[in-house]
This record gives C-alpha cells, structure tokens and sequence, in this order.
C-alpha cells in the first residue's frame, strides 16, 4: 500500500471520529441515543460526510507530499529510475534472499559507448535527453520485479531476481539490440544512434555483494575492450 492510498484510510478513519465524539457528549449529557440520531440525522450526516471530504483531501495531499519525497530519495532526478543507493540497499536484499532459498539472482551492468562524443555533439542538454530515450527504451523490456537503477553519469544497473545466468544473458542481449535499433531525434539535428556495453553476472554460491557487482563491472570491461556494443558474461 503506498502512501497516498494509506493516509487517505488515516484521513477518513479521523474523519469520522467528529460526529461519533459529538454523539458521545451528547449522550453523556443525557440525551437519548436512537432519539439523538433521529432528531439530528442531517447534522450528523453533515458533520460525516463534510468532515470526511475534508480529512481525506487533506490527507491525499500529505500522502502525495510524503510520496514525492520518499522518490527523491530513490529516484534518479534525471531519468527517473532508481538511483545507486536503492541499487546498494536492493542488492544486499535480494542476494540474502537468493543465498537463503537458493534462487538465481543476475546483474547486468551497462554504460553507454563514446557517450563523451554525444555531450560534445550535441551539448549537455542533448546528452541528457539521450540517457532519458535510452532509459525509457530499457524500461520498456524490463520486468515488475526486476530493479533498474541508475549508477553512474552513463552507468546502469539491472538487477534480475529469479533470473539464471542463461536468461540473464538473452536478457541483455536483447537489450543490446533494442539501443542499436533506437532511433533518437535532439532538433535542429537529424536522427541518431547509440549503442550499449553490457557486462553480466550471475550470483555464486555465497559470494558476496562486492564480488557480484565487481565480476559485472569486469565484463563490462571486457565488452569494452572487444570493441563496444557487447554483452559479456
């Protein structure tokens, strides 16, 4: 349940808290409970429904301020994927989870080729609006429980529970070819292209965070130096 959602159920719980405590003092006072609700049906009704709209836009509205902060502190302000802490905190979790019920757990590890020549070209806007076509282009082949983070200036991470290493590598690969295949557009400028290096693991048996990522970062290395436009595992 996000945020939003739960303080509106805070919200109208609150809410109603007005014509049942006024209902409460009236009947301490004396007066007769069902003779109370039947002379006063339409102010009780009134204070319930008025306090409620009241209560719950309020609460939407904190819940969405608390939403908004809670993103800033995972979210990449650029692209808006996840950003390299969540990745840290996602990998530490996900791997205790991997080595406890022995499921395969993958990483891909991406940067983008020559992207200094794209900053050059195009200027830092242009190169900006590179790395959002191309995330949104990965978001797009990523699956709901699969965490994609930003690490770097042109770095990424993919992180793939349930994934074994035979997948994780189809997985980039196809990837790999949907950059290739990208087509984008920064005006007054004709259309490009760019393309991605992809270095793959898949966790070992009680192999630690550091050692996951660093055989990752590895063969991203190793794609590099074959000549960009790889996917190594």
């Amino acid at each position: 349940m996000n945020k939003i959602t739960l303080r509106a159920i805070q919200g109208g719980i609150l809410a109603a808290g007005a014509p049942v405590g006024w209902l409460i003092i009236r009947c301490l006072s004396g007066a007769d409970l069902l003779t109370e609700l039947q002379q006063h049906s339409g102010l009780y009704a009134y204070m319930l429904f008025g306090t409620q709209a009241v209560f719950i836009s309020f609460s939407l509205y904190v819940g969405k301020q608390e939403q908004l902060i809670s993103n800033l502190a995972i979210r990449d302000s650029l692209t808006g994927i996840f950003n390299l802490r969540f990745m840290v905190e996602r990998m530490n979790e996900e791997i205790a989870n991997a080595q406890r019920y022995q499921t395969p757990l993958s990483v891909i590890y991406l940067d983008l080729d020559h992207f200094k020549k794209v900053n050059d070209q195009y200027g830092h806007p242009g190169g900006d609006e590179v790395l959002r076509k191309v995330t949104q282009a990965i978001s797009l082949k990523t699956r709901a429980q699969d965490v994609f983070a930003r690490v770097g200036g042109e770095e990424f991470a993919i992180l793939l529970p349930q994934c074994s290493y035979t997948d994780a590598k189809d997985y980039a690969e196809r990837i790999r070819l949907t950059i290739e295949q990208l087509s984008i557009e920064i005006p007054p400028h004709r259309s490009f292209g760019v393309t991605i290096s992809l270095g793959v693991a898949t966790l070992q048996e009680q192999e630690s965070v550091n050692a996951f990522y660093q055989r990752a970062d590895q063969n991203l290395y190793l794609a590099k130096q074959q000549g960009r436009n790889k996917a190594v595992a």
